[in-house]
């Protein structure tokens, strides 16, 4: 076998050797794509000049003129033809003959052979293509060519996109006529149209009516004719004849400035008559002069185009690597060829539903214009065996003969699951054949097949390898600028207040992926709709006033609504409803509270200043304490405070009775909490889950794997994500150590029993919304609460609330008591003073009466302990406060000095 390779290949170099006389004098056949395709034996004669996996002794021996030879093959092929798109800005004198009209400099003029009047193929993107006219502009750039922006819409061009320039020499015409770009027909003298059809569009008529004011009515054919289309012809001024495409959109402008769009449809060519399809790609150019029946045809609707790279938001990364892995082997494959591999097979876009992987295949189809095959899961399964592998092998057979083409397949999940977990015959067959299909696939049949699907690890392992899949793209949940970049695709078509601030919005939607933003932008316009809907008669059969309509304008407080009433999406099985908890809510607490601002706020708002300083944010929080004392609530203030998302999680909700269950739930839960960072996950009673391993317990094995994996997922939380853990518990001294170290819940917070200051703060929390007797203050109820907790101090103002609704209620009793027996009348009654106008002092005395201390002084000592133990003591200074480094330094060396010696 060795050996007949190695004849082979010796045979190779020997017969393109041989012809290398001949073929050096012939240039390269050119492709309409712009990169120019070298012949079999050219291909030959490169690969025996440029040697693959090195040179050998004998290449070194070459001499100059063979060292400059080989440096000259491996330069970067030059494409004079392909130029850089620059589009002019529209404007009122724009004419058929300027629309149809290249502008390229004199020396690109010149090495393309052209001069002005010279009729060239212009190739766009999404494969349209048209002919146009040579105009040499000498102050335009040696790599750029200019083009009207009627023909840039067609051609699907945007500015500094790549366009390909073809001279029509009888070579070139050959080409044209064997690739499928719809060019149609060459327009010569002989293709001079006896009539053509002009159609205005329906939504750009009815605009320009409403505009104009004309109540719907619509404007004649004849103001039609003298506004837009005589102008835009210009035959009498011209003289020179004009050609148009059939099927090309046209944005034509009056002298008033008003725009109105048209369709170049029914072409008569006297022998034969051309009629454009629905289809804006099918063309038939056509020379018009002064003899030229101009027909206003009736109004047509607009042909539905698909959306692009421009529909596509905070994917620019993804974008760009489909560009290279499937557009450039699409349009480009001499690329590969000529670099010596074969062109990717397939590309596999993983990520979470909603993030665009679907939009994104759709968008790069529309880009290439390529021939598509779609292949759902549910539409290829058939009831009879063997069925589904043949429509399998039927959409690749359909893709290979209408290359270049794209296979596509959505929730690739469902009909590539692993065999070994596949539950049928079925699903292994069907796996087995797109195995074989895939593989079948030839490096020059210009397919590739693109999959998509939100569970990449449930798919069968043996196409997830190079040769079928070769990349896989995870589209992530966009970041700030993706949000930004998205919201603006959805609010353009949107009437937007300019108190509308796009950039905070884009700020305040942490975690949410494009569905949730078009689903934010959607709220926002029902909320604008509700609050004008009083403005018209929804039972009237008459059309909406305009001046109605031009008061629906979505405002900011629009957005507000909607971002209370839109969560992220890959965050609602484990979504809390956050309480409107605030700082004010909490009373005391000062130094905790600063703590926490700095812990989880500042990572969040300063993201700069921490990367300016080298540090990167802390892990977690461990809130330690008595019970009642405020650490639920701490943790819900925070996330409420800073504006992250918040995940509250009960331990026994992590636990499954299946082996191995609890640990995938943990996987799944921090997978969402950073797919929505910056995100606060929040371990209510942590101390349920996070026992130190080794305990004892009929759970024990369970309880060990679970601590296991938050440990792992802890470590694994990446620097980019956002993501802040908070832990609360009311007994530290049972949980595992190696939780509360630094880089993991690094920061041990003790949440005490409140001293007087911060009871007073309690108080007033509690009773800022309750009248409140002058005969009481918030003082003196401090004084008497000595050693009681949070909790106990919210019970005391419940109790002592209760106590005022209870005799307000037995007052109002006896009062229509009193009514009912005739000692006074309904009115009199109701002119009575508030028999309880505020909670009193006798109130908080029978309040305290039934008071307890739920936090025993025993308890109190016990945390107290647990403190001493985890802190470390540092040397202090004079002061006996501030650690002083001289002192502790001078200590370590003597101690050094009494061990050595």
């Amino acid at each position: 076998m060795k050996f007949f390779i190695a004849s082979a290949l010796f045979a190779a170099i020997a017969s393109s050797t041989s012809s290398a006389a001949s073929s050096s004098s012939s240039s390269l056949s050119k492709s309409l794509f712009g990169i120019g395709t070298a012949s079999r034996s050219q291909r030959s004669l490169i690969s025996s000049i440029i040697p693959r996996g090195g040179g050998t002794d004998d290449a070194n021996d070459n001499s100059n003129s063979d060292d400059a030879d080989q440096q000259q093959q491996e330069s970067p092929a030059y494409h004079p033809g392909l130029l850089n798109a620059i589009i002019t800005s529209s404007s009122s004198d724009v004419t058929a003959s300027s629309d149809y009209t290249l502008s390229i400099s004199p020396s690109k003029a010149k090495e393309l052979q052209l001069k002005s009047g010279d009729l060239v193929a212009i190739i766009g993107k999404r494969r349209r293509a048209t002919y146009a006219k040579v105009n040499i502009s000498k102050g335009s750039s040696n790599e750029d060519a200019i083009v009207s922006r009627n023909l840039a819409t067609n051609l699907r061009l945007r500015t500094m996109d790549k366009v390909k320039i073809v001279p029509l020499t009888e070579q070139e015409d050959e080409e044209c006529e064997s690739k499928s770009y719809n060019l149609g027909n060459k327009p010569t003298s002989s293709t001079i149209a006896s009539s053509i059809t002009f159609h205005p569009l329906k939504d750009s008529l009815t605009s320009l009516d409403y505009k104009e004011g004309g109540g719907g009515d619509g404007l004649s054919d004849e103001e039609v004719m003298e506004r837009f289309i005589t102008p835009y012809l210009n035959l009498e001024d011209d003289g020179d004849e004009i050609f148009v495409n059939g099927g090309h959109m046209l944005t034509l402008k009056d002298e008033n400035g008003f725009l109105l769009e048209f369709k170049v449809g029914h072409m008569d060519l006297g022998d034969e008559e051309e009629e454009t399809t629905s289809d804006d790609s099918s063309t038939t150019s056509a020379i018009i002069n002064s003899s030229t029946q101009i027909i206003i045809g009736p109004p047509v609707d607009r042909a539905e185009v698909g959306l692009g790279y421009d529909s596509v938001g905070g994917c620019s990364k993804a974008i760009k690597l489909m560009q290279e892995l499937v557009e450039m082997p699409l349009r480009f494959p001499e690329l590969w060829t000529a670099a010596g591999v074969p062109t990717p097979k397939g590309v596999l876009l993983h990520g979470p539903p909603g993030c665009g992987k679907t939009l994104i295949a759709n968008a790069l189809i529309e880009e290439t214009g390529a021939h598509v095959v779609i292949i759902n899961g549910p539409e290829i399964m058939a009831r009879k065996g063997g069925e589904s592998e043949a429509n399998l092998r039927q959409a690749f057979e359909e893709a290979m003969a209408k290359s270049p083409a794209i296979i596509f397949m959505d929730e690739l999940d469902s009909i590539a699951p692993k065999r070994d977990q596949a539950q049928g015959e079925t699903e292994k067959r069907i796996v087995s054949q797109l195995l074989t299909l895939m593989d079948s696939l030839k490096p020059n049949s210009n397919v590739i097949v693109i999959g998509a699907t939100n569970r990449p690890n449930v798919i069968e392992t043996a196409l997830r390898r190079p040769g079928r899949f070769d990349r896989e793209l995870e589209i992530p949940v966009p970041d700030e600028d993706g949000r930004l970049e998205i919201l603006q695709i959805k609010m353009k078509d949107m009437r937007v207040a300019p108190d509308v601030d796009v950039m905070q919005i884009a700020r305040d939607t942490h975690g949410f992926i494009g569905a949730d933003l078009q689903q934010l932008t959607l709220e926002a316009a029902l909320e604008c709709i509700r609050s004008n809907i009083v403005n018209f008669d929804v039972d009237s059969d008459e059309p909406i006033p305009d001046d109605v309509l031009n008061q629906m304008v979505v405002t900011n407080d629009h957005f507000m609504h909607a971002l209370s009433v839109c969560d992220p999406s890959t965050l609602r099985e484990n979504k809390v409803e956050v309480p409107d908890v605030k700082w004010e809510d909490i009373g005391g607490l000062e130094d905790t509270k600063r703590d926490l601002q700095e812990m989880v706020r500042y990572p969040i708002e300063h993201r700069g200043l921490f990367e300016k300083f080298g540090m990167e944010a802390s892990r977690g929080v461990l809130f330690y304490g008595p019970p009642g004392c405020g650490k639920t609530l701490m943790a819900k203030a925070i996330a409420n405070e800073c504006g992250a998302n918040f995940i509250s999680v009960k331990g026994p909700e992590l636990l499954n009775a299946w082996f191995g269950g609890s640990e995938a739930n943990v996987r799944d839960l921090f997978d969402k909490a950073r797919a929505a960072s910056p995100c606060i996950l929040f371990f209510d009673e942590i101390d349920s889950i996070a026992r130190a391993r080794g305990s004892g317990g009929g759970s024990s094995d369970t309880s060990d794997r679970v601590i296991n994996q938050i440990l792992s997922e802890i470590d694994g939380i990446g620097s980019g994500k956002t993501l802040f853990i908070i832990g609360a518990t009311n007994r530290p001294d049972i949980l595992d150590p190696g939780i509360m170290r630094p880089g993991r819940l690094d920061q041990l917070i003790y949440i005490p029993l409140p001293d007087y200051q911060s009871r007073i703060s309690i108080f007033k929390a509690n009773l800022r919304k309750s009248p409140v007797a002058d005969d009481i203050t918030f003082e003196l109820l401090a004084e008497v609460t000595e050693g009681f907790s949070g909790a106990d101090i919210t019970e005391i103002c419940q109790r002592a609330a209760k106590n005022a609704i209870r005799e307000s209620i037995t007052g109002e009793i006896e009062r229509q008591r009193r009514v009912d027996a005739g000692e006074m009348t309904q009115e009199e009654a109701d002119a009575l003073p508030d028999m309880v106008p505020f909670i009193t002092r006798a109130h908080f005395e029978d309040s305290m009466s039934k008071a307890r201390r739920s936090v025993t002084p025993e308890i109190v000592a016990q945390y107290d302990q647990f403190s001493d133990q985890i802190k470390a003591k540092w040397v202090a200074g004079e002061d006996d406060t501030a650690y002083d480094i001289d002192k502790a330094a001078a200590e370590q060396a003597q101690a050094n000095a009494m061990l050595s010696g």
